[in-house]
């Protein structure tokens, strides 16, 4: 057998009709880079998150959302009145092509959802619709309505984010929502393949609440099992058995780095870490008594309190906040220092790591003028590579070729 790629994904002959706002464009942009033809149904007139904020000037003139060339790259896109009979006409022969059908919350409401799923699958039984909903079908909260960040509160990670000492604060990204968005397309997959064994679709039903709390992981077994409250932990935490908080984020003097904490455990690797940084602390001439007036991480540790903790703590951050994150990276590369500079966006794109695994990859668009990089190549497939990037679509752009084609399959069946 060859072990050479081929050229198409491994999602290549699989339609995609997608009806959304943002969580399912997420999943629809999951399956058009693993090959699928993803068709967005937009309203006349194109869809509402072309204008989400924040917007970008384009050279010849207009704007542009950011999060819609983010998350619409190497889509087609059908203008279609959903709200009127030809449109749900429409709709209906579109599906009766369909292997999946994506939809959320933000684009279609429960009842939308419930006039245009019979009419795929009257169209289409082996279709494979699939709704993203803030709180999934059924239960007290079917109908209420929510953002991100009211999914992230009630899902957990509000309380789970921020420091230990403060109010829990929200993620700064709609994580909730993408996480759906981004289940979602497994969860579309693993229906696909049922219908490809057995003939029979389905509907998929996705709860972003949900979502959220599976990324909790072990916090719901640590309170299961040990009532154990796992806590917050941003810049500062305290360790399970600690009596004392600890620094994880230290400012240095072109931003900020996470070091693993001064004491509260760890093991042997946060003992040779320190031991490392008192190594160089000492070779520069920055030691001091408090730095070995303690076993801090080992057997002692317990024993430390939170005074002589904040006095190492100024000790080290003093020497920290004289480097760059340049120095300290190199260092702590070399002396097993556990450490890592905070990267802003920036200097992600500058990556050495990403550059070299190629996972950015530039998509000129001509009609926008515009020509960026995009974290496009986020998993390899050894014989389906991922498909090459293509510009989001105008709105409707693919209205008149797409409707013409399926109305002549009418015509043929």
């Amino acid at each position: 057998m060859s072990s050479q790629p081929l050229q198409n994904g491994a999602l290549n002959g699989v339609r995609v009709l997608e009806i959304a706002h943002l969580a399912a464009a997420v999943a629809g942009s999951v399956l058009a880079d693993l090959g699928a033809e993803v068709i967005k149904i937009e309203p006349p007139g194109g869809e509402a998150a072309r204008g989400l904020a924040p917007l970008a000037e384009l050279p010849g003139g207009g704007q542009v959302s950011c999060a819609w060339l983010a998350f619409n790259t190497g889509k087609k896109s059908v203008c279609v009145d959903l709200d009127s009979p030809e449109g749900l006409e429409q709709f209906a022969r579109l599906a009766a092509s369909a292997d999946i059908i994506v939809s959320d919350f933000e684009r279609l409401p429960i009842s939308a959802c419930d006039i245009l799923a019979p009419l795929a699958e009257k169209a289409n039984p082996q279709v494979i619709w699939t709704e993203i909903l803030p709180f999934g079908r059924g239960g007290p909260y079917e109908d209420f309505p929510a953002t991100d960040s009211v999914l992230q509160a009630l899902g957990g990670h509000l309380f789970l984010n921020g420091d230990i000492d403060r109010p829990p604060v929200r993620i700064g990204l709609p994580v909730g929502v993408l996480q759906g968005g981004a289940e979602a397309a497994a969860a579309a997959l693993m229906a696909y393949y049922h219908a490809l064994r057995t003939g029979e679709g389905q509907r998929v039903d996705i709860s972003i609440q949900e979502c959220v709390v599976w990324t909790l992981l072990n916090t719901t077994m640590a309170w299961q099992i040990l009532e154990l409250i796992e806590m917050r932990g941003g810049a500062i935490r305290r360790e399970r058995a600690n009596r004392f908080y600890t620094r994880c984020v230290w400012p240095c003097r072109d931003g900020h780095i996470f070091f693993g904490p001064v004491g509260g455990g760890g093991g042997a690797a946060r003992e040779k870490s320190y031991q490392a940084l008192l190594a160089w602390m000492t070779a520069e001439g920055a030691g001091d008594p408090i730095l070995t007036a303690f076993d801090w991480n080992g057997d002692g540790q317990f024993e430390i309190s939170q005074a002589n903790y904040d006095a190492v703590t100024e000790v080290i951050s003093r020497f920290i906040s004289s480097k760059t994150k340049e120095e300290l990276m190199t260092r702590a590369v070399a002396s097993r220092i556990l450490l890592a500079p905070i990267s802003s966006v920036g200097e992600i794109l500058g990556n050495a790591q990403f550059r070299a695994r190629g996972l950015f990859e530039r998509c000129d668009d001509p009609q926008s003028g515009l020509s960026l990089e995009y974290p496009a190549r986020w998993v390899r497939l050894s014989r389906t590579p991922l498909s090459p990037l293509s510009p989001p679509p105008l709105a409707g752009g693919d209205t008149r070729t797409l409707l013409a084609v399926e109305a002549l399959h009418e015509k043929v069946d």
